[in-house]
């Protein structure tokens, strides 16, 4: 006969694949936390732990250049690692990702801040006294400006 009584949701998570990638991102995490610190000046910001294999960390850069620095204090890196608790660790890998570089845009960021320049009363006479001796396509833009900047000040 089946079993028809509520089972716990921790219960359930434990016995599924949920619990072991649960465990394998903490473990990202924490190398994370761990590699930061010991990456060259710089350079943190442009390398990530992107995941770990079979022994294998994989780290993913944003150039060539920085792989080179990083892969120069590769050793370091994994003897630190293996004296800070992971010891399995046999090797790690350095991969070029470029889309580092790209980080997301806020909404916060894409708000534009007014112009705080405004443009004076006698900016605008000077404007048109120069719009008087200029060419007939920048007259009509120099008077546009003046015209605006009297205009702001009525409002």
């Amino acid at each position: 006969m089946r079993d028809h009584r509520p089972t716990a949701a921790n219960e359930l998570i434990s016995h599924s694949k949920l619990k072991e990638i649960q465990k394998h991102a903490e473990s990202i995490n924490q190398l994370s936390k761990i590699i930061l610190p010991l990456l060259p000046m710089g350079t943190q910001s442009y390398v990530r732990v992107a995941n770990l294999r079979r022994g294998h960390l994989v780290l993913e850069v944003a150039s060539a250049a920085i792989k080179m620095k990083v892969d120069y204090e590769r050793l370091q890196i994994l003897n630190h690692l293996r004296s800070q608790g992971f010891a399995h660790l046999i090797s790690i890998d350095v991969v070029i990702n470029p889309s580092i570089y790209r980080t997301p845009s806020s909404p916060a960021d894409k708000q534009t801040t007014p112009n705080p320049r405004i443009i004076s009363s006698q900016t605008a006479d000077i404007l048109k006294c120069i719009a008087d001796h200029a060419s007939p396509k920048v007259r009509k833009r120099l008077e546009n400006i003046a015209h605006l900047a009297k205009n702001k000040k009525q409002s």
